[in-house]
C-alpha cells in the first residue's frame, strides 16, 4: 500500500483527552457499568423551551433556504438587543452593539477558527491565558498561527499576573491576546482589574484582544463577569480599542443548545466583514431555520430571564454539593470556581493523573458505578503543567454529583493502594535480584 501524506497543518490535530475518555466511557457503559460522565461539558438540563417551539413552527412550513453569509438579519438584530439588555439589566456601562457588529458562524469553534484565519499570517502568535480550552490550539494552527501562553496557577486561584509581568510575554510576532471569561476549565471569573490589564496591553502594543464569553450567563456567585465590552477607558483610548476588540459567543451554553452549532462574533463592521468572508468561503452559510429559531429565542430571553435564573441556581447548587464533598478529601486541592460549570482538582501526590482516570473507568466501581474524568494536561501548553490535575464538569444532578465525589474519593484510595501493592512486589523482586531493579517514584509508599 502506498504511504499516505497529509498536510503539516492536520498533523497538529488530535483528539482531546475529553473525547478519549468519552470513548472509553461508552465502552464501559456497553459492558453494563453506570458511568457518571463528568469529563465533558454537555449540559444535562433541557434546552430553553422557546427554541424548540420556534424551530417546530418553522420546520412545519417545510421551506429551507440559503442564508446571508454574514447571518440572518433578525438573529443579528435580536442578539445585539440581548447583549445590550444583558448589561442594561444591571445598569452596567458598556459599548452599545448593533447588528452591524454581529456575524453568525457554525458554533463558537468556527467563530474562533474564522477569526484566526481573518487575522493571522503564518507565524503570527496568539497569546492565551493558560489553562485554556484545548480546541484553541488547533483553531490557531488552522490559520498557521502559533499559540503562546500566559501561565496561571491553581494555588493562586488562577490569578492573572500583574501588568509588568504580562508585558514580558509580548513580542513583535504577537498578533492577539485570547481570554476565556468565565474560564473553561477552571471556572475562574477574571476581575475587572484583571480584564483591564489585558485591555491596556492591547492598547499599548496595538494588538487584538479576543474575549471568549460563551459562559457569560453562567456566573454562580451572584455577580456578572466583567466583559471587555465594559472597558473603562478615556474617549481617545476607546476610539482605538474598538478596532482591536473581538468577542466570541455561542448559543450552546447560554441556552443549553450544544447541538444547534450556532456561534457569534462581535466586532467592528470592518472586522465582521472579513470574518464573514471566511464563513462564506468555508461553509457558505449557516442553517436558516436554526438561525431564525435562535433569533426568536433571543427576543424571548430579552424579556424573560427565568431560564437563566433557574440555570444558574441549578449549577450553583451542584457546585456547593461538590465543594462540600471535596472539603473532606484531604488528598486534593480545589480552588472554588465562580463561573461556568467546571472544577479543577489537583492531586499533589500524583505526578500524572492519566492512569488514575483510566483506573476509575476501567478497573474501579462501587455498586457497578464509576466516574469519567478529564486529565487536565491538554488544557495547558507549558510542559508538565496540568499533569496532576483533572477537570470535572458539573453536568449531573446534585445527588449524582454527591455520589460522584464519593466515588472519586474511594477510587483514589483504591488506586493508591494498588500502587503500594505494585511497589511492594517490585521491592520483593529487587531483593530477589540482588538489588538490581529500579524502584519507581511510588516506592516511598
Amino acid at each position: 500500500m502506498c504511504a499516505l501524506h497529509f498536510s503539516q497543518r492536520v498533523s497538529e490535530f488530535r483528539p482531546s483527552s475529553i473525547r478519549k475518555m468519552s470513548a472509553i466511557s461508552i465502552q464501559q457503559k456497553k459492558l453494563g457499568k453506570t458511568v457518571y460522565e463528568l469529563n465533558i461539558g454537555q449540559p444535562d438540563i433541557s434546552g430553553i423551551p422557546a427554541f424548540g417551539k420556534y424551530l417546530s413552527e418553522l420546520c412545519s412550513q417545510n421551506y429551507y433556504s440559503y442564508s446571508p453569509y454574514i447571518g440572518e438579519a433578525t438573529l443579528r438584530e435580536n442578539y445585539a438587543k440581548y447583549l445590550n439588555f444583558y448589561f442594561d439589566r444591571t445598569s452596567s456601562p458598556h459599548l452599545t452593539i448593533d447588528s452591524d457588529n454581529v456575524t453568525i458562524t457554525v458554533g463558537a469553534v468556527q467563530a474562533l477558527c474564522n477569526t484566526f484565519l481573518a487575522l493571522c499570517n503564518p507565524g503570527d502568535e496568539i497569546l492565551c491565558v493558560e489553562p485554556f480550552f484545548p480546541v484553541y490550539a488547533t483553531s490557531i494552527a488552522v490559520s498557521g498561527g502559533v499559540l503562546r501562553t500566559i501561565p496561571t496557577y491553581a494555588e493562586q486561584n488562577f490569578a492573572l499576573p500583574e501588568f509588568e509581568e504580562l508585558e514580558r510575554y509580548i513580542n513583535p510576532k504577537t498578533r492577539a491576546i485570547l481570554l476565556n471569561n468565565p474560564n473553561n476549565p477552571s471556572g475562574k471569573i477574571f476581575s475587572k482589574d484583571e480584564v483591564m490589564r489585558l485591555v491596556k496591553l492591547s492598547l499599548k502594543y496595538d494588538i487584538f484582544l479576543i474575549s471568549d464569553e460563551v459562559y457569560r450567563e453562567m456566573y454562580l456567585a451572584g455577580k456578572q463577569p466583567f466583559s471587555v465590552l465594559q472597558a473603562d477607558l478615556s474617549r481617545e483610548e476607546m476610539d482605538r480599542f474598538i478596532h482591536r476588540l473581538i468577542v466570541i459567543d455561542s448559543a450552546s451554553k447560554t441556552f443549553a443548545l450544544t447541538g444547534t452549532r450556532l456561534g457569534i462574533v462581535v466586532a467592528r463592521p470592518e472586522i465582521i466583514e472579513k470574518i464573514s468572508l471566511v464563513t462564506f468561503n468555508t461553509v457558505g452559510s449557516v442553517s436558516d431555520v436554526m438561525q431564525k429559531s435562535l433569533a426568536r429565542t433571543y427576543e424571548f430571553a430579552t424579556s424573560n430571564t427565568k431560564f437563566f435564573d433557574e440555570m444558574r441556581k441549578v449549577y450553583a447548587e451542584r457546585l456547593e454539593v461538590a465543594m462540600n464533598e471535596i472539603s473532606n478529601f484531604s488528598s486534593v486541592f480545589v480552588p472554588k470556581p465562580e463561573g461556568a460549570f467546571y472544577l479543577i482538582l489537583k492531586f499533589p501526590e500524583l505526578e500524572d493523573v492519566t492512569e488514575f482516570a483510566l483506573f476509575m473507568l476501567q478497573e474501579f466501581s462501587k455498586n457497578n458505578e464509576t466516574v469519567a474524568m478529564t486529565p487536565a494536561a491538554d488544557f495547558y501548553l507549558t510542559p508538565g503543567r496540568g499533569k496532576n490535575e483533572i477537570r470535572l464538569a458539573l453536568v449531573v444532578d446534585c445527588e449524582k454529583t454527591r455520589k460522584s465525589m464519593g466515588l472519586i474519593k474511594e477510587g483514589y484510595a483504591a488506586y493508591m493502594q494498588k500502587l503500594k501493592t505494585q511497589n511492594h512486589g517490585k521491592i520483593e523482586q529487587k531483593n530477589q535480584l540482588g538489588g538490581k531493579l529500579k524502584i519507581d517514584r511510588f516506592s516511598q509508599l
